[in-house]
């Protein structure tokens, strides 16, 4: 990522993900990080509350179940054929919004935007940091006041 430093000269700088999941775009570790408004809506920062999967409504089982059982109906009776075609056709329509209702939800979900490369590395940072919060704790308790 090219910027501009203080002097007004072209630095080139790498994106590095910090351990609390922004994005820090300084090469020097003394320099606060500055954080771009992409990481900022992605991470929930933006003010918007985050989609859990506990939270997602995906239920489209019933729906499935109902277009096979409509399937399976053989009307002997070309009026009671064209309404039972026509209910088939209702509930694979459905069945279809239903689809887009989930893809939109698992769109909103945190970390999805993420690739392979960019979850490993921060499961690792949340791993470091995991060990480095139980070192302290482990020293806090050692301490004797």
């Amino acid at each position: 990522m090219m910027e501009l430093s203080p002097n007004n000269q072209i630095e080139d700088r790498k994106p590095i993900l910090t351990a609390d999941g922004l994005v820090q775009t300084s090469n020097s570790p003394f320099e606060p990080p500055t954080v771009s408004q992409e990481t900022q809506t992605s991470n929930g920062i933006g003010g918007q509350s985050q989609l859990t999967v506990d939270q997602l409504d995906i239920e489209i089982l019933p729906i499935i179940y109902d277009i096979v059982r409509c399937v399976e109906k053989d009307p002997l009776e070309n009026a009671v054929k064209l309404r039972e075609s026509q209910d088939c056709n209702h509930k694979i329509f459905e069945l279809q919004k239903r689809f887009e209702s989930a893809r939109e939800q698992i769109r909103q979900l945190p970390g999805i935007d993420y690739n392979k490369e960019e979850q490993q590395q921060r499961l690792e940072l949340l791993r470091n940091q995991l060990k480095l919060k139980q070192q302290l704790i482990r020293k806090f308790k050692d301490t004797e006041f």
